[in-house]
């Protein structure tokens, strides 16, 4: 094994190349400096004179580019007329003149118009490339950020979606996990009961699957949620979004860290957000308020005092006090839609100063918000038949929500408040240079319950426990090098930490806990205490490097690469693996890194190839098992079968003795005339050993060198034991003649603790033929691995690593096959109309998945087959989206997990949709059909805009988890209570706005969310919280 000295110089020298061959371009700055200027490409234009607005539009189309622009600064003027070919630069000139407006064209060749300045700009119009008037490099936000994240989801060779400012802040709902209900195919799991983003796309979620940026930096949290699965939260606050982009799938995407399931990137608002294209100062306030909220009334915990005091306080089993009455709180009913009467108010102030070389901005954000309450129409789904007895076995909790959660009621554990800073400055080094530096820091208090301590309460929908805390830091410096006309250097590079210090209830005790009662037992305390608070710091610290390299004009190529180390600690004391049901605090270290390139090669105007590659590697350490070895080091289990034969009594070596002790006797008691008696005692004698008896026998069942077991090895299942003369049921009245038990080995388990690594080398490929002008079709295909994560190399309950076998990295195989058309054309390119449809296939080999024992295992795979439909269209006067999503397959195969499930007679097959039970796949769940339809108008000058937006979720429905249910739960066996799969019947929600703009300064916007009162739970949650009903919003927007 490598020294550690050995390592540390080998990772250092892998790091200093990698940064040498991306800063290598730099030795040859002074010559590309020097170098000629490109000549721009002329192009053919016809713009008749007409409002300025309409002209810029039809520049756009024309000039195939993005022009980004405040509507009330071309309003009431008209543009010149254009026809010729020009470069676009030109071409604006020409447009612009006289008109009052400038145009600068930004690093990524959008270009945004700005008010002319008074002195000698009024006639004429400066129109500038890269560098604007100041000299500077531009960085994107504001209506730019939007307007390109809008254009790529048409614009890419890959399945995208976007979210910008104006639709996060509309929608922003009553939970973070509301800001992805805009996008298609994107769900978060636990919405309702975390407090954070749990970010699942396509069917694909957990740690390290889905990676979410905020700013370029990371933070997730995977999160114990007892017998209900894990919850990966990402905390960010709303109000500091400002556009959020979805890749869907694995690919080599410029400066984004992509998993196997893709990756969410979130921005935070900019300076460009905030401060009027053409002004040096600028302000925001925007003050809102919402209806459907009441203040929870929070429980005052005992901690420090004696049970036996308490009144409401189980006496009786202070160590387990399910039924805990001082947690238990009057409900609510609805009251009104006043969007100023509810308790749910919100603002934030942010201010921009934009210098000649200095851009600085900062924001104050908070948010209060009480329980919400639930809705009231088309609750039968969730009002079915009590079956308790089924409840029990963990058939099916969504069933019966109703009966617990009242329609129209409060919902406890929903409320928190929010409050968020928010610091960025760029400083414009020269002209080629910019560096940025940003600090964020969020603090949240929000409701929570361990869904496992929901339902094993005698009345759960009325359970009120204490606020999580959490409070998360985050900083990033980024560097940007692009010297004007260079071939060689793009260079980006993006330094970042976040520190996240969180306080969850979600360590799997009770608020209110006490060993037991002295008069029981001396040696236990009365003394209640907090055994459900668990405590957890994780930090992390990440790079981001990368180059683009124009190595001809048809052949690019980008190196680059991801680095993060992370660290997992938790304050919290350890008092043994019995303290108060507590779970074990994790503690550990973990360190990922990639490298990759990607080469571009535009062979033929109407063919694009791209080629890469990327090296990963890892390494994982359990700083916890490393202080407690013995946790490991016990007796393992092992399978073996039991059958029954009838077979004869062996007779001992001393039966011989005792036959011929009576026949030695006969002749005396024939004397008597009795020898009878000789012949009973030898008949009473013999028959025991002359009548065959049920005698048990067992024989092992091996697991392979993997740890997997086989249906050809079973002995229940393979033949043996039914091929065995007079075999017997296994008990009378049963078909069965065999069964599988568990028997404990004295084999001890090697409790050291070594560093767990992994590395692997993945391709990727992508072709794109354009068919016309207008129609493309793209074909990529991409490998992706995830390794092992924090929370799957650390040990602790209910979730752990295996000790006997190491967890080999998930391998994702991907296609995709795209077609995109722009429809611009069939309306003269006055709007903007496109449609993009996409055919994904998503196979992940060696799948990290919980087994029935609470440890961590590879299974085989898990294929997910769907199509999305993507289309819009905006005329300025009416605009609609409209995104379909259809599952076609999401099939999870184990031979091993099967026959384990059902090793007696088999029955469950190997491939099962969704995922088997007792494991978190199956939770993950999406529907197999969704669809997102958005519509609107602008009126007045778009002074007034008014939009709706429905959302429908198809009902949940597994025919393989009911086959389950009927052949084997109703027979006594379930291991559906580990982990029980919640469903969700037909969802279909409507949302409305209208925002009125009185000028350039100041604008209100009446929002309104589930307007049918629709009672539902979200898709994919784990805890047993319906949504939200029907909600009214009231915001109010000041500009200065």
């Amino acid at each position: 094994m490598p020294s550690t000295a050995s390592a540390c110089h080998r990772r250092a020298t892998v790091l200093a190349l990698a940064i040498s061959t991306a800063l290598l371009p730099l030795a040859c700055v002074p010559a590309v400096q020097a170098q000629t200027a490109i000549v721009a490409p002329l192009r053919q234009y016809t713009i008749p004179e007409q409002p300025l607005a309409d002209a810029v539009r039809a520049f756009g189309r024309q000039a195939d580019v993005q022009v980004v622009f405040r509507s009330d600064l071309v309003e009431g003027r008209r543009s010149s007329a254009v026809s010729g070919e020009y470069s676009q630069m030109q071409a604006l000139q020409q447009l612009l003149r006289g008109s009052g407006v400038r145009a600068q064209r930004g690093m990524d060749g959008t270009w945004s118009l700005r008010a002319a300045a008074e002195s000698g700009e009024g006639e004429g119009v400066r129109v500038t490339e890269t560098l604007d008037v100041a000299g500077r490099l531009q960085s994107e936000g504001g209506e730019a950020r939007d307007r390109r994240g809008y254009d790529d989801v048409f614009a890419l060779d890959l399945t995208t979606a976007y979210s910008g400012r104006d639709r996060v802040e509309r929608y922003r709902g009553s939970n973070p996990a509301d800001v992805v209900k805009d996008l298609v195919g994107v769900f978060s799991g636990d919405a309702r009961n975390s407090g954070a983003l749990d970010i699942n796309i396509r069917g694909i979620q957990g740690p390290g699957r889905v990676p979410v940026s905020i700013d370029g930096g990371e933070q997730a949290l995977t999160v114990w949620r007892g017998y209900n699965g894990v919850s990966n939260r990402n905390y960010i606050d709303p109000n500091l979004i400002g556009g959020i982009q979805v890749i869907k799938g694995p690919g080599l995407v410029r400066d984004v860290h992509s998993g196997i399931g893709g990756a969410l990137v979130i921005k935070t608002i900019a300076v460009d957000d905030i401060v009027e294209a053409g002004e040096r100062f600028g302000g925001e306030l925007k003050i809102e308020g919402s209806s459907n909220a009441v203040a929870p009334r929070l429980p005052r915990l005992h901690t420090g005092e004696d049970y036996r005091t308490v009144p409401g306080f189980p006496q009786g089993s202070p160590n387990s006090p399910y039924d805990d009455r001082t947690l238990v709180v009057p409900v609510k009913s609805r009251s009104g839609n006043n969007p100023f009467d509810g308790e749910d108010q919100a603002w934030r102030l942010a201010l921009g100063v934009r210098g000649d070389n200095v851009d600085l901005m900062a924001a104050y954000a908070w948010r209060k918000r009480g329980n919400y309450f639930s809705g009231s129409k088309g609750s039968g789904y969730y009002d079915q038949d009590r079956r308790e007895q089924f409840e029990y076995q963990g058939i099916d909790y969504i069933t019966t929500l109703a009966r617990y959660f009242k329609p129209d009621d409060e919902v406890p554990n929903t409320s928190s408040e929010q409050e968020s800073w928010l610091v960025k400055g760029s400083w414009q080094i020269n002209d080629d240079q910019q560096l940025k530096a940003t600090w964020r820091r969020t603090l949240s208090h929000y409701g929570e319950i361990m869904p496992s301590r929901i339902l094993s309460a005698p009345d759960y929908g009325r359970i009120q426990w204490p606020l999580s805390r959490v409070a998360s830091d985050a900083w990033n410096l980024e560097y940007r090098f692009q010297p004007a006309g260079s071939r060689w250097l793009d260079l980006y590079a993006n330094l970042w930490r976040t520190e996240t210090d969180s306080d969850t209830y979600t360590a799997g005790g009770f608020p209110n806990f006490a060993p037991g009662n002295p008069a029981w037992n001396p040696g236990v305390s009365p003394i209640l205490r907090n055994t459900a608070l668990a405590n957890a710091r994780n930090d992390r610290t990440g790079l981001t490097l990368s180059n683009r390299f124009a190595l001809h004009s048809t052949l690019d190529l980008t190196v680059g690469g991801n680095w993060q180390y992370e660290k997992l600690g938790s304050r919290d004391p350890y008092f043994g693996t019995t303290d108060g049901w507590r779970m074990f605090p994790r503690a550990g270290r973990r360190q990922e890194g990639e490298g990759y390139l990607n080469l571009e090669w535009r062979p033929v105007d109407f063919l694009t190839l791209n080629a890469g590659v990327r090296y990963s590697r890892y390494w994982a350490f359990d700083d916890f098992l490393q202080a407690h070895p013995e946790l490991l080091t016990k007796g393992v289990g092992s399978k073996e079968a039991t059958y029954r034969t009838n077979e004869l009594p062996e007779r001992p070596a001393s039966l011989q003795a005792e036959i011929d002790a009576l026949e030695a006797e006969r002749e005396f008691w024939e004397s008597i005339g009795m020898g009878s008696v000789i012949d009973d005692a030898l008949h009473g004698l013999l028959a025991y050993y002359e009548t065959p008896q049920a005698v048990e026998h067992r024989l092992p069942w091996l697991p392979d060198a993997n740890g997997n077991y086989a249906r050809a090895t079973n002995p229940c299942l393979n033949g043996e034991v039914a091929g065995i003369p007079g075999v017997l049921p296994i008990y009378p009245g049963s078909d069965l003649v065999c069964t599988i038990g568990n028997t404990m080995q004295s084999r001890p388990v090697d409790g050291r603790n070594d560093r767990r690594r992994d590395h692997a080398w993945l391709p990727t490929f992508s072709a794109t033929v354009n068919l016309s002008k207008a129609a493309r079709v793209y074909l990529r295909y991409s490998e992706a691995v995830r390794f092992p994560s924090m929370f799957e190399s650390t040990i602790a309950f209910s979730s752990s690593l295996n000790p006997l076998y190491t967890l080999k990295p998930e391998h994702a195989y991907n296609y995709e096959l795209g077609y995109v058309h722009n429809l611009s054309g069939l309306f003269g390119n006055t709007a903007d109309a496109d449609v993009k449809l996409a055919y994904y296939v998503h196979k992940t080999r060696n799948v990290i998945e919980r087994d029935a024992y609470f440890l961590f295992d590879n299974i085989d795979k898990q294929t997910i087959r769907g199509i999305e439909l993507q289309a819009r269209f905006d005329n300025r006067r009416f605009f609609t989206d409209l995104g379909i999503s259809r599952t076609l397959e999401n099939e999870v195969c184990d031979e091993s997990t099967a026959v384990l499930l059902d090793a007696n007679r088999g029955l469950v097959p190997n491939c099962v949709q969704d995922g088997f039970v007792s494991g978190y796949l199956l939770t993950q769940a999406i529907p197999k059909l969704s669809v997102n339809l958005s519509l609107g108008t602008r009126l007045f000058d778009e002074r007034l805009e008014l939009g709706s937006r429905i959302v429908h979720y198809q009902r949940h429905e597994n025919p393989d988890l009911q086959a389950y249910r009927d052949r084997l739960l109703v027979g006594g066996s379930s291991l559906l209570w580990q982990n029980v799969p919640f469903t969700w019947g037909n969802i279909t929600t409507v949302d409305a706005y209208a925002r009125w703009r009185f000028n350039e300064h100041a604008s209100v916007e009446l929002v309104g969310s589930n307007l049918g009162n629709r009672y539902y739970v979200d898709p994919a949650t784990r805890s047993t919280l319906p949504a939200p009903g029907r909600t009214l919003k009231l915001g109010i927007t000041a500009r200065f």
